[in-house]
């Protein structure tokens, strides 16, 4: 059988309260036991000394020990509580008023003896029972002289063998009855406040485990669960865990939904791939098919038309291949970052190399600014590459004839900021927030002449991600736009 926690935490109390209450009860029997013997000795203290004064058998130092033990039978009679024994001065039991059968040991230590007839203790002090090898009880004792001379001592047992017996067999009945009420009335009253008290501390509990168990039911979508507002920076152990689970709830919820969006952009993705890569293979299929099935019949300047053509649509084709699979890179997790010091305007002036010619042929301007520097920055060289290799792309493509494109390196504190800048097309300010989604194509794309897949600026953002680096842009319509990054400057 499994039990709840809070089931568990019941028993345990119960439990705890029935060992407390057990050793309670032992404590006070102890406590009134004494309290009992301390006021019957006390009672009968003067007890012995009242008999070896008043009866001439003692007050004649005692040489007759059959008439003393007559004398003691006599009185315990009268006294069945009492028991009578008279000692010599090294505690020798001499006579008495038991049966001889019952006597177990027949020396008695007079220490105590000696110590209550000088009140040199407190009561209770306790003396050797005869009757018992190892037991003690309460007496009375008065030492007995011939003249000057010690002949022994009264020894009196105030609480005797018949006496305990009487009271432990009336007292035991009361105790069972006073104990069971006590005990019935205490576990009705601590059930009572147990359950109280633990259906309060547990309440939090039960209803964090609802809620785990209503999200889980409901797919961890926080929109069908109403969650409970834990209080925040609590010292409570539950309501800190509470938080948590409130913040884990919503962040699974946040991640779930991305999820559903990144699926949803995958799909649109793979369907603007395929067309894209359906409208090349188609016409490079037309065109090689074309010059199959009229190789006699065409000219051979038609023919190296139809080649150039096929030769253009098979490098579009292999730039947007090499652009998905950069991409599923990127967002696989698969990149390793490589960094180093280096000079941040070598770089800039090697990548515009690289475009030297696709910008003569539109007339265009690159510069960068300051036109030397000695910079050093501290980052992934083939990385950053690629990042103002996409930017430079971009600008010459939206940039028109005898344009200009002007990349600045600014250096604040520990950070040096690169700006690319042309003065094109522009964008839209309501596109300006969508530019850098995957198969996102704005107006001024759209319009240009020139074919290309659209996934450059989205590649050019997630490498700078990596990179611990966020990339701005502003831009006006039909004055030209502005790309910004910042990287850190090497120590």
């Amino acid at each position: 059988m499994k039990f709840s926690l809070y089931q568990r935490l019941s028993l345990s109390l119960l439990l705890v309260f029935i060992i407390i209450i057990s050793v309670f009860y032992l404590w006070s029997v102890q406590l009134e036991k004494q309290a009992r013997y301390e006021s019957e000795q006390s009672l009968h203290l003067s007890l012995a000394a009242n008999l070896a004064r008043d009866n001439p058998l003692l007050q004649q130092g005692v040489y007759d020990h059959k008439a003393l033990k007559n004398l003691f039978h006599t009185l315990m009679v009268l006294g069945p509580a009492f028991e009578f024994y008279f000692l010599d001065p090294t505690g020798n039991i001499l006579t008495h008023s038991l049966p001889t059968s019952l006597i177990k040991r027949n020396k008695v230590n007079v220490s105590p003896l000696i110590r209550l007839t000088q009140n040199q203790a407190d009561l209770p002090v306790y003396g050797d029972d005869p009757q018992h090898q190892t037991r003690q009880k309460i007496f009375s004792a008065a030492p007995v002289f011939n003249g000057a001379t010690l002949q022994g001592y009264l020894y009196v047992i105030v609480a005797g063998e018949r006496y305990e017996t009487a009271f432990e067999k009336q007292n035991t009945n009361r105790q069972v009855k006073l104990s069971m009420v006590i005990f019935i009335g205490a576990m009705l009253f601590l059930f009572i406040v147990m359950l109280g008290l633990f259906a309060y501390f547990t309440r939090p509990l039960r209803l964090l485990n609802r809620e785990i168990t209503a999200l889980k039911s409901a797919g961890f979508d926080t929109s069908k669960v109403k969650l409970t507002h834990w209080k925040p920076q609590s010292h409570n152990e539950v309501h800190m865990l509470g938080e948590v689970f409130e913040a884990m709830a919503k962040q699974i919820h946040e991640q779930l939904l991305q999820l559903k969006q990144n699926d949803s952009q995958r799909r649109e993705l793979l369907a603007d791939i395929s067309h894209d890569l359906r409208t090349p293979l188609a016409s490079l299929q037309g065109y090689i098919e074309t010059i199959s099935l009229n190789a006699n019949s065409i000219t051979a300047e038609q023919q190296q038309k139809y080649i150039d053509v096929t030769l253009k649509n098979a490098r579009q084709l292999k730039q947007l291949i090499d652009q998905i699979f950069e991409l599923a890179h990127i967002e696989g997790g698969q990149v390793t970052l490589n960094l180093e010091s280096f000079n941040l305007a070598e770089l800039l002036y090697d990548v515009v190399a690289k475009f030297t010619l696709k910008a003569q042929e539109k007339n265009i301007s690159i510069i960068i600014t300051p036109q030397c520097s000695t910079l050093l920055i501290h980052s992934d060289i083939a990385k950053l590459e690629r990042v103002v290799s996409n930017l430079i792309e971009n600008a010459i493509r939206h940039t028109s004839n005898a344009g200009q494109i002007a990349i600045n390196i600014e250096e604040q504190e520990k950070h040096c900021f690169v700006k690319v800048r042309d003065n094109g097309t522009g964008i839209k300010t309501e596109e300006l927030s969508y530019i850098f989604d995957t198969r996102y194509r704005a107006s001024n794309a759209i319009q240009s002449d020139e074919k290309h897949t659209g996934l450059g600026l989205a590649i050019t953002k997630k490498i700078l991600e990596l990179l611990k680096s966020e990339i701005h842009v502003t831009s006006e319509l039909g004055k030209g736009t502005e790309f910004s990054f910042d990287v850190k400057v090497a120590s």
